[in-house]
């Protein structure tokens, strides 16, 4: 029996590949002048960001252990993390309250208010595209199965 999501159900991490832009200092970028003096410059890098997010419900008149579940069309909201180096700074690419999309239901063709109710594993696509899953925030007492 499978469980169903509810509101601020949780979503696995999920990693965005060159997600976030930013510059770095290297002193020796151009290596040194006629009097071996170095010569630096700025490089520009991408890395990796964390995306965090809880599932969002758009139900409010049908409560499952006194949550909304989640359907599908409802969306997840996100944040991203992420360590830039020391020597480096922020230049692009982070979001706070990103949205990202739940697009799969369950396969009982269960409902509310006409949209197909979502469980506990379903796979959501994050706003950086990438995917991950609901795990956790989920009925204990009522399946769908």
């Amino acid at each position: 029996m499978a469980k169903i999501a509810l509101e601020a159900a949780t979503v696995t991490d999920s990693i965005a590949q060159n997600h976030i832009y930013y510059q770095w200092w290297n002193p020796y970028l151009y290596g040194y002048d006629q009097y071996g003096n170095p010569i630096g410059g700025w490089v520009y890098d991408y890395t990796h960001a964390t995306i965090k997010g809880v599932a969002k419900s758009t139900v409010t008149n049908v409560k499952i252990n006194g949550k909304s579940p989640i359907v599908v069309g409802d969306k997840t909201t996100e944040n991203d993390s992420y360590t830039i180096p020391n020597n480096g700074s922020y230049l692009s690419g982070s979001h706070s309250n990103a949205q990202g999309s739940i697009n799969v239901g369950n396969a009982k063709n269960v409902k509310a208010n006409g949209k197909l109710i979502v469980l506990n594993g379903a796979t959501i696509s994050t706003h950086a595209g990438t995917s991950a899953t609901i795990n956790g925030g989920v009925s204990t007492t009522v399946n769908i199965g």
